[in-house]
Formats: structure tokens, C-alpha cells, sequence
């Protein structure tokens, strides 16, 4: 996507932001789909995560932020996920959690636990064999 040229300096700044961020988390983003997202972004949004990806952003920032799920790679998101769950202290058998994670969306799940819901039932069912280690 041609995006880019569409952005202003600080939704550009926000999408490389976003990258470098991720990046860092071990999760590749898409840079296109990136920029598609940070072009929905206001420019008060787009300046706040340009300067700190942790910002806290408008409700409408925040959603979009949410959006940039959609740009990782579904194996990168589950890596992270199980790596979160291994540093709860939880003992997790990893290749079960792989295995029960491939029937649910990740993104999702990461979605609704960073807007502070409880974890889908769904996933709870699937992850429960894979816990007790």
C-alpha cells in the first residue's frame, strides 16, 4: 500500500513508533497495515503515540491500537502470548497451549485482555488441559 504518502508527520511517526515498539517485542508488524491504521488516527492521538508507544491515547486511539493486532503475524502474537503465560509462574506444557491456541483467535483474546475483560471461556477451556504442567 502507497499509505504513507497519505500520512502527516506525526501518524507516520506514530507508525514507525508502533513498529520499532513491536519490534522490540519480538512481534513484526506490517508496515501498510500500519500506516492504514495510523492514518485513522487524530493528530492528537498520532502525536501521543509518536512521542511514547505507551501513551494513553483517546478511546478511539486506543481502539485503533487495539487494530494493530490485525498487522502482526498470528504465530509471532501466539509466541507472545505463551510467554506471558510462562512468566505468570503458571506451569505450562507450551506445545499443548500451541496446539489449543491454533482453534482460537489470539488477537482477539489479546484485545480483550488488554480492555481489562476477563479472558473468553473458550480459552479457558482450551488453555485448562495445558495448565498444572
Amino acid at each position: 500500500s502507497d499509505s504513507s504518502s497519505e500520512l502527516s508527520d506525526a501518524q507516520s511517526a506514530a507508525a514507525s513508533s508502533a513498529i520499532e515498539s513491536a519490534a522490540a517485542d519480538g512481534v513484526t508488524l506490517d508496515q501498510g497495515c500500519v500506516e492504514d491504521v495510523a492514518a485513522q488516527l487524530s493528530e492528537e492521538d498520532a502525536q501521543l503515540a509518536a512521542d511514547n508507544p505507551d501513551a494513553e491515547l483517546s478511546a478511539a486511539g486506543e481502539s485503533l491500537g487495539i487494530e494493530l493486532l490485525s498487522c502482526a503475524d498470528d504465530g509471532e502474537i501466539v509466541d507472545l502470548f505463551i510467554a506471558g503465560l510462562a512468566e505468570s509462574g503458571a506451569p505450562l506444557d507450551e506445545d499443548c497451549a500451541r496446539a489449543a491456541l491454533e482453534a482460537v483467535d489470539v488477537k482477539e483474546i489479546i484485545a480483550t485482555a488488554s480492555s481489562g475483560d476477563d479472558l473468553p471461556a473458550n480459552l479457558v477451556t482450551a488453555l485448562t488441559p495445558c495448565l498444572g504442567g
